[in-house]
């Protein structure tokens, strides 16, 4: 494959209500996704899953609403472009973890999913978080940094 996976944190960026996108992001992001080079794990939909929910459980249902809003229709816009844990993702992904463990670096199953996923598809990871994905040694790139990227 040719393109990216983006993070959990950098799909975030483009939910409502966010202030903090870098300038151009959006409009770079935009361009990617219409060439089909934009990719998302599965994980990442879990973990945006998980914190409309939480959101619920805290009693913040407008933000909740708002971002559920958001992601129904970003996950089934993007379904044909949600890779899956699949077994061989599951494997690359613990051996990138062991090494990541090995080398004194944890930073959980689900940054090891996503590392594994991006290096598995050939794909370039793009972060806020560049620091958690570098013990695993793959293409990694921070979203401050997306606008100066090739689109």
């Amino acid at each position: 494959m040719n393109g990216y996976l983006f993070d959990t944190d950098v799909i975030s960026l483009l939910a409502p209500g966010r202030t903090s996108v870098p300038e151009g992001f959006a409009a770079w992001a935009e361009a990617l996704d219409s060439e089909g080079r934009v990719f998302l794990s599965a994980v990442s939909v879990h973990e945006l899953e998980k914190g409309v929910r939480l959101l619920e459980a805290r009693g913040a249902q407008q933000k909740a609403r708002a971002l559920d809003s958001w992601l129904r229709p970003l996950v089934a816009r993007h379904a044909g472009v949600i890779l899956p844990v699949d077994a061989e993702v599951a494997r690359v992904s613990g051996e990138l973890e062991a090494r990541a463990i090995a080398a004194g670096f944890n930073s959980g199953a689900s940054d090891a999913m996503i590392a594994g996923t991006a290096h598995h598809h050939e794909l370039i990871l793009l972060t806020r978080n560049v620091k958690h994905f570098e013990p695993f040694g793959i293409d990694v790139v921070a979203a401050s940094a997306a606008t100066g990227l090739p689109s």
